[in-house]
């Protein structure tokens, strides 16, 4: 029985006085601890404001204090038949596939007792997208590189509990879009709007002793009661069961919810050994996961995943800004190297930024083969490069665990790449925030990167070989490429049928396995470790994790 769990401890004491059998029952008081701990190496990036959030972890709090209109099913595998009502109880949509209009759940209220209602829904996607221009925009969050602006002109009330989104473009994915952390709701006594002065901050960041002023959520099932950082680095959260909550079907299981941040995989394994933490997720390495899956006081969980990870070339630098050269490279990689000897089989070869299992994925990447060193040896000879004078790559990988076993990675990769004999690898690291500022500055030659989905669809994938914010330089020394790659993903997103989206999007992946600005390593797969009584935990293709339905067994 783990400490955490309810414990009611009755003592029988049976008193023998003055050879007259007596009988006592002592009932000490009844001990309640109604709590899970979950460690975790990742951390809260910048903050749980969702008009800035855009990272892994900071989008698992903010779906845990708040809500959105719409919902993916548990475990489902996140299709627009798998979406149901969340604050909205129903939708419909208009034949040109521009106008969504909502209904709203009556009733609900913010956990201070402020209602619910449609200006609430405005005044969320007005000031998060800045849909009127008095909103906050983030360059590097999740509405600007989402493009929340180009899909929603305008959010509409129609009534107390009737909303209006009028929309640029017939959007496919647009239930899939209103799923997402991005599109959840903030409180608007605790989210400011824009004041219009750059020197001041709009967002809510956190106020160290006043969690309530750390973040502007408070539809969700849990609430912030304590949040530690000691200089920018997470410590630890406290998260307790929301009086208010709304859902009455999912009222968390676990009424207290303590989430521990390590800096490191180890120190993540030894706390699940020792007993300190019920849970750990994200990351442990594969090793560390297979380390606990025979011994009967834990259970190891596993899921499908849709987070890849990939190579980019700085495209503004020789020779990256080669087409051949980039193909040469990506032809000498080995993807079955690093899926078996690092992740021991817990991650698929992937040969398309669209993840294999999603609707519209064509492995087009096959074409360069895997540890194709003939083509690399002729590709690379046109430029000079031989097994005498060989390409210098400088390769660069993320240093603290934002990824799960980088540095393990990178030394595959270096490994693929050499065993080709015409090219020698140099291998670099950072730290996750110097990586971003890196990669913005544009000043890393080869790197790996990755991606976690914002919503369930190819629509959230395919921009990313010519995505502006990786800074690749892409667009400007192919600007032709850039403009066709847009073009076809456009065509993919607001495609009337099926038939439409797959022929854009079958076009697409054929164009960016040629182009090769970007280069498909691997698809991930989830899995966590618990004590062995924890129930409750869906690992599926949303990557969303659901603190609410943690739970003891009986």
């Amino acid at each position: 029985m783990s400490r955490n769990q309810q414990i009611a401890i009755v003592v029988i004491i049976v008193i023998a006085v003055g050879g007259i059998a007596g009988y006592m029952l002592l009932f000490p008081p009844v001990t309640t601890e109604d709590v899970i701990i979950f460690g975790t190496t990742d951390t809260v990036e910048k903050s749980i404001d969702m008009a800035q959030s855009y990272d892994f972890f900071g989008w698992e709090i903010i779906t845990t204090l708040s809500s959105g209109l719409v919902e993916i099913i548990p475990g489902s595998e996140g299709t627009a038949d798998d979406i149901r009502g969340a604050l909205a109880s129903s939708w419909t949509r208009s034949t040109d596939g521009k106008t969504w209009d909502f209904v709203l759940r009556e009733g609900v209220t913010f956990v201070d007792g402020k209602a619910f209602d449609s200006s609430v829904v405005k005044y969320s996607f007005d000031r998060n997208c800045n849909l009127t221009g008095t909103g906050l925009q983030e360059p590097d969050g999740p509405q600007f590189n989402m493009g929340y602006a180009d899909i929603i002109h305008d959010v509409e009330v129609t009534g107390d509990y009737t909303v209006r989104f009028n929309l640029n473009i017939a959007f496919a994915p647009f239930l899939q879009l209103m799923s997402c952390a991005a599109s959840y709701m903030v409180h608007p006594d605790y989210a400011p709007l824009s004041d219009g002065d750059p020197a001041t901050i709009d967002y809510v960041e956190y106020t160290a002793g006043d969690v309530r002023a750390s973040h502007p959520l408070g539809l969700g099932p849990y609430t912030l009661t304590e949040w530690t950082r000691i200089g920018g680095e997470d410590e630890s959260m406290r998260l307790e069961a929301n009086p208010a909550y709304w859902d009455a079907a999912n009222i968390p299981k676990t009424e207290v919810i303590i989430i521990q941040f390590y800096e490191d995989e180890a120190g993540l394994a030894a706390a699940m050994t020792a007993g300190d933490i019920d849970v750990a997720f994200r990351h442990l390495t594969p090793a560390q996961v297979d380390s606990f899956r025979d011994n009967a006081d834990f259970t190891v969980w596993e899921g499908p995943g849709a987070s890849i990870q990939y190579m980019l070339f700085q495209q503004d630098i020789y020779p990256y800004n080669e087409t051949l050269i980039r193909q040469g490279i990506a032809a000498a990689l080995n993807r079955s190297n690093v899926a078996t000897t690092v992740f021991l089989g817990n991650v698929d070869p992937l040969y398309s930024v669209i993840p294999a299992g999603m609707a519209f994925h064509k492995p087009s990447f096959t074409v360069h083969g895997d540890a194709n060193y003939t083509f690399t040896v002729s590709a690379l000879a046109g430029f000079g490069y031989n097994n005498v004078t060989k390409l210098h790559v400088n390769l660069y990988y993320e240093s603290s665990a934002h990824y799960p076993s980088s540095a393990q990675q990178a030394a595959v990769y270096k490994s693929d790449l050499e065993a080709s004999g015409v090219i020698e690898v140099e291998l670099h690291s950072y730290d996750w925030p110097t990586y971003r500022e890196e990669r913005n500055a544009g000043s890393m030659d080869v790197f790996i990167y990755g991606w976690y989905p914002d919503y369930i669809d190819p629509d959230n994938y395919g921009f990313l070989p010519f995505a502006s914010w990786l800074n690749l330089g892409y667009n400007a020394s192919y600007p032709a490429g850039g403009i066709a790659q847009n073009a076809l993903w456009e065509a993919g997103r607001s495609a009337a049928d099926d038939a439409g989206r797959q022929a854009a999007y079958y076009a697409l992946q054929d164009l960016q396995a040629q182009e090769c600005s970007l280069v498909p390593l691997w698809q991930g797969k989830q899995n966590c470790v618990s004590n062995s009584n924890v129930t409750g935990i869906i690992l599926d293709v949303t990557l969303n994790w659901r603190h609410w339905l943690l739970d003891w067994k009986p």
